[in-house]
């Protein structure tokens, strides 16, 4: 995840933390500790960790993702009973956000990023059982079945163009 090294800056300043309480606080190391500061990308872990040691919530050490990010990802550990999912396909966006509207209490959205002419990227947790690889279901169909189900479309085209 990007991280806003300016911003945490200043919210140490604000608060009068030094990298030692911020390491003490989150248990990362020194080393770990100025890496981020420095290069801006934490885990999620350690953006976690991050804002709970400076009081505040994880979308406000956020960058927006700037880069035109066409991945997605899934990222959990095992025996966790929370996964952190990120997505930039629209199909998955608004899935997220209609889970986050309907499971409050299980879909957590972390982070929307809107970036013009690039879309919208965004990250949330859900609960890793939600999460599942399958095949995609295969239906072997005769002949007449395939004309019948052609059938039921033409006519369902046919009554919404009415």
């Amino acid at each position: 995840m990007r991280f806003n090294g300016k911003r945490f800056q200043e919210i140490m300043t604000a608060q009068k933390l030094t990298a030692e309480d911020i390491c003490k606080s989150t248990g990362l190391g020194t080393r770990s500790f100025q890496w981020i500061m420095t290069n801006g990308f934490a885990s999620e872990d350690a953006m976690e960790r991050l804002a709970e040691a400076a009081g505040t919530q994880v979308r406000e050490l956020l960058l927006p993702d700037i880069s035109g990010t066409v991945e997605n990802a899934i990222e959990f550990i095992k025996d966790q009973k929370r996964a952190t999912v990120t997505f930039s396909q629209p199909r998955y966006i608004t899935r997220i956000k209609k889970l986050a509207e309907k499971y409050p209490e299980e879909c957590e959205i972390v982070v929307l990023n809107k970036s013009t002419g690039e879309g919208e990227t965004i990250c949330a947790h859900v609960p890793t059982a939600w999460i599942r690889v399958a095949p995609p279901k295969v239906s072997v169909l005769t002949d007449e079945q395939r004309e019948e189900i052609g059938k039921r479309l033409l006519s369902g085209r046919q009554n919404i163009d009415k």
